[in-house]
């Protein structure tokens, strides 16, 4: 997806394609998100909107690389109730990423860093890890958040 460094940031194109929906259920939604993202799109998102004779809606968004325009595009007309989508280009610039490792009192949470120009501007601990040590362990999420971000912080120094 990287096509090129512009002072330290990442370069890169996607496509956004879009749906506007007023009549499916949120369960189905929520499925539609779901198989999407399993098929690797970059991103997939809801907006709330308003539809012709004042019917309230939302509007499904699809991140796609370029070249899986017409792979997402088919889903979305597969698995929802649209008779079309809308698609443009957009450009993206990003921070360097890269994954960290880190031993918590959990056991091992990865760790996604931003970098620009080799500094850390960001450091966020996975969710799928979070979520799963929760669950695991019985506690809130934002307490194994927090902890674990504190361990990283330690084991940083």
């Amino acid at each position: 997806m990287a096509e090129g460094e512009s002072g330290g940031l990442i370069r890169g194109r996607a496509i956004e394609i879009s749906a506007n929906i007023d009549d499916m259920t949120g369960e189905d939604l929520g499925a539609a998100m779901e198989l999407l993202l399993a098929a690797g799109a970059l991103d997939v998102w809801f907006e709330h909107i308003q539809m012709k004779k004042n019917r309230p809606a939302v509007k499904l968004c699809v991140l796609a690389a370029p070249e899986e325009t017409e792979r997402f595009a088919e889903l979305m007309l597969r698995h929802t109730t649209t008779l079309g989508v809308r698609m443009r280009e957009v450009e993206r610039l990003m921070l360097a990423r890269e994954i960290r490792k880190v031993g918590t009192r959990y056991g091992e949470v990865r760790f996604k860093r931003g970098m620009l120009g080799g500094e850390t501007l960001k450091e966020t601990p996975e969710y799928e890890d979070i979520r799963r040590i929760a669950h695991d362990t019985g506690l809130p999420m934002a307490r194994v958040r927090a902890e674990a971000a504190v361990d990283a912080e330690i084991q940083a120094l």
